[in-house]
């Protein structure tokens, strides 16, 4: 039977804890949802296949909650029956250890983790007189599967973070360590800097030895070891359910206020600087040099996380939407408050001499190869593979406060593991936090039952946020909006609106099986065959399937049917960028310590939202482009025909914006 690890919690008012046991395979099931529309029996069994598989990404931290659900409690706690002890003295080598003191340990595991270190947070005996040692498990970087560069002894703390069904967060979990299992005391060296400050240094072991490779053994055994980095895994524990699995992990960066002694600690500012040069509170557009926060000055001088202020007239962060296909990124933030400062999709031209800086870069590269759809090669793979990690140089030349990426939940799957966590690792090596996670779109506004992976990155200096709480739900329950429905996403649709041609579409004869217009749709893929209209009595037309995927109806789009049709499958819902945006833009004026200069009408972009005129300025200083294209970017923007020599409707994407200035 397969090892997997156990929580167990003994009383209401205690920290949980982590054990190993053996237990026996779990049998999974899943019952389809009762509000999507557009599905066959075929789609169920694909939908379960997929779930089956999504879970791979957390295979080896498979949790089992046993006994009592812990309700509260912090890392000091003890069990009933224990004695909590100041210190302990480690037998074999009559070590003194106390509470925060590092420890080497062998044989311990934790899911699929061979442990390597315990920062020990409990040291407590027992009735029987027996010590027990409790703490914070670290594993080696390397250890990580190329999530985190491995370098010689720098090392990353495991946190296990439950979170109740309200969305409380339990303290981390701890683990347990027999005493037979503790090596040695070893020295932690906590810190926010930039690798390679405060690593270790061979020369200064002690020992002087021929071999090459003996210093670096050396230094594993007895160097000083730092830490840097944070893996933390969510899970969540319903209330009719004691076994869960993990949904959300974050490779997040030791934070300055979480460092302990002072020259191991480097400010934020101070961070932000070295990576991309200073930050404009606020948001960096329009541009003007007195709003730099000037970084060299002493921190406590540029240090506004505890002031005020409003922002300038006008004032925005800016956006770098990349892949952006149809816009549906850029129309989703610039609705949100966004500035686009640049959209591209297939090139950009060379700018190699100038210095770009943006506060959210958007990445949504192609994600054909990667969907669970794709069953047989394909001529574009290659391509779609190398777009994918040609990611990192745009992040290197536009360094970003912030990136977002959403890509499909089939790279979650055990036969691309290896693509996600090299992407990851592209993040961490340039010291970029990174949480993600595979989110239900419908719970952001979305009309569509849509599972899409969703990664939100923050560059040193910055703190990585959380994502944003769901907007809707199947109720409508807890103050949240009722799913958006296939019938309210298109209802407004009117005969004579642009793309809404009755006369193109194909009609079924005899109808297909009625659909309730009050659910949620399946999700519309670059075919647009899986959704019909929902009387059965033909297909929908371009419109309809733009206004499901969450475009307003005055949203322009170029290119032949079957291009417009595969711009739209692609998008990310424009309408659920919003929530993501919006959240996003309230982070970092939070961060910023600043104020919001005008709020927004609402806080939520419904696909409905079409029926308004988009003359109207009915938010204020937020207001939609009239812009033939949704992104707002002034007259250097234009449409890109497909290159000379490649057809229209071939597996690429068709019809881009690019900021040519």
């Amino acid at each position: 039977m397969p090892s997997r690890m156990i929580i167990d919690s003994h009383g209401d008012d205690e920290v949980q804890y982590l054990t190993s046991r053996d237990v026996a395979p779990e049998c999974r099931s899943r019952s389809s949802s009762s509000a999507t529309l557009g599905r066959t029996a075929d789609d169920e069994d694909d939908d379960e296949e997929e779930a089956e598989e999504l879970v791979e990404l957390f295979e080896h931290e498979v949790i089992d909650l046993t006994r009592h659900e812990s309700e509260d409690g912090s890392h000091d706690s003890i069990r009933p029956g224990e004695l909590a002890l100041d210190k302990f003295r480690e037998p074999r080598s009559g070590t003194q250890l106390f509470r925060g003191d590092l420890i080497q340990v062998e044989h311990v595991e934790l899911g699929s983790y061979t442990i390597d270190f315990v920062q020990i947070k409990v040291i407590a005996r027992d009735r029987q007189g027996d010590c027990k040692i409790r703490g914070i498990p670290f594993v080696r970087t390397r250890k990580l599967l190329g999530k985190l560069p491995k370098k010689t002894n720098e090392i990353c703390m495991i946190l296990h973070i439950q979170r109740r069904y309200d969305g409380q967060e339990l303290p981390a979990v701890l683990i347990d360590v027999p005493t037979a299992s503790i090596v040695k005391k070893r020295e932690l060296v906590m810190t926010n800097a930039i690798y390679p400050e405060h690593c270790y240094n061979g020369e200064n072991i002690g020992l002087h030895i021929q071999n090459e490779q003996a210093p670096q053994r050396l230094a594993e055994d007895h160097g000083k070891l730092t830490c840097r980095w944070k893996f933390a895994i969510y899970f969540t524990m319903q209330r009719q359910s004691r076994a869960t699995r993990p949904e959300e992990e974050l490779l997040e960066r030791v934070q300055a206020d979480e460092v302990p002694v002072s020259r191991y600690r480097v400010s934020d500012e101070g961070l932000c600087n070295h990576w991309r040069g200073g930050r404009i509170k606020g948001g960096s557009w329009p541009h003007t040099e007195s709003s730099i926060v000037d970084l060299e000055s002493k921190p406590s001088s540029v240090n506004t996380a505890h002031r005020t202020g409003s922002r300038r007239l006008g004032q925005k962060y800016t956006l770098f939407d990349s892949f952006c296909g149809a816009g549906g990124v850029s129309h989703g933030a610039q609705s949100s408050g966004f500035k686009v400062q640049g959209s591209v999709d297939e090139f950009i031209r060379d700018s190699k001499d100038r210095r770009m800086r943006v506060d959210v870069l958007h990445l949504s590269p192609p994600c054909q190869y990667f969907s669970p759809a794709h069953t047989h090669q394909s001529v574009h793979d290659d391509t779609n593979i190398f777009a994918l990690f040609g990611c990192l140089s745009l992040i290197y030349k536009l360094r970003p406060r912030l990136i977002t990426l959403e890509q499909t939940f089939g790279i979650t799957h055990e036969r691309h593991h290896h693509y996600l966590r090299a992407l990851i690792g592209d993040y961490t090596q340039l010291g970029y936090s990174v949480r993600w996670k595979v989110v239900r779109l419908c719970t952001w506004g979305s009309a569509q039952d849509r599972k899409r992976l969703i990664i939100l990155a923050a560059a040193p200096g910055e703190r990585l946020p959380p994502f944003p709480k769901p907007t809707h739900s199947e109720t409508g329950a807890g103050g949240l909006q009722p799913w958006t429905t296939v019938e309210k996403a298109i209802g407004s649709i009117r005969v004579g609106d642009d793309l809404h041609n009755l006369d193109s579409v194909k009609y079924h004869r005899p109808p297909r099986a009625p659909l309730d217009p009050r659910r949620l749709a399946g999700t519309i893929t670059t075919g647009g065959n899986e959704v019909y209209y929902p009387d059965g009595s033909r297909d929908l037309t371009i419109r309809e399937y733009a206004c499901i995927q969450g475009f307003p109806k005055y949203h322009k789009f170029f290119g032949t049917k079957t291009c417009i049709r595969r711009q739209i499958g692609n998008a990310f819902p424009p309408n659920t960028v919003r929530v993501l945006y919006r959240h996003l833009e309230d982070w970092l004026l939070q961060q910023d310590g600043m104020t919001r200069g005008q709020p927004l009408a609402d806080s939520v972009l419904s696909v409905d939202d079409s029926d308004i005129d988009p003359s109207d300025d009915y938010a204020g200083s937020q207001t939609y482009s009239m812009a033939p294209s949704a992104p707002e970017m002034g007259e250097d923007v234009v449409e890109l025909a497909p290159p000379c020599g490649r057809p229209r409707g071939t597996g690429h994407r068709c019809s881009a914006l690019v900021d040519l200035t």
